[in-house]
């Protein structure tokens, strides 16, 4: 049989699993964080590319996308050779658009004519693109 002693030391073995296993899930918790978009109106320096659902140039000159939980991000990169017709072709070894990657300006409607590259900048969450002749207003 089984003393008090040795009941006690399988309640405690079991609350010690458990306090490791909410140890081990905290521990995951940024890492399942750094794939949803960040806190509103505080720019970031990255996004996670394949939560990127929609991307387009905006009349601002600015590159704007919406992320697969429906905000808007847009890129504060200075980029004269962007237009709305045109693309941004970026590749990346770890899947992120980061401040400072370079992408290409390419317009398919011209047979993939490339208009230089730019710099990406930091992205900040706004409500949306902006309508033809405004400018989109940050969130926050």
């Amino acid at each position: 049989m089984f003393s008090d002693d040795t009941a006690s030391d399988g309640h405690h073995g079991q609350m010690i699993r458990t306090a490791f296993l909410a140890a081990a899930l905290v521990a995951a918790f940024p890492a399942v964080a750094a794939e949803r978009a960040p806190a509103a109106s505080k720019p970031v320096d990255c996004l996670v590319t394949r939560n990127i659902q929609q991307s387009q140039a905006g009349p601002d000159r600015k590159w704007y996308v919406r992320l697969r939980d429906r905000t808007w991000w847009r890129n504060t990169m200075e980029c004269p050779g962007l237009s709305p017709r045109r693309a941004l072709v970026h590749t990346s070894p770890i899947g992120n658009q980061c401040r400072g990657d370079i992408v290409q300006v390419v317009d398919f409607t011209m047979g993939g004519v490339s208009f230089g590259g730019c710099g990406l900048g930091s992205w900040e969450q706004v409500d949306g693109p902006p309508a033809k002749g405004k400018a989109a207003k940050p969130k926050g």
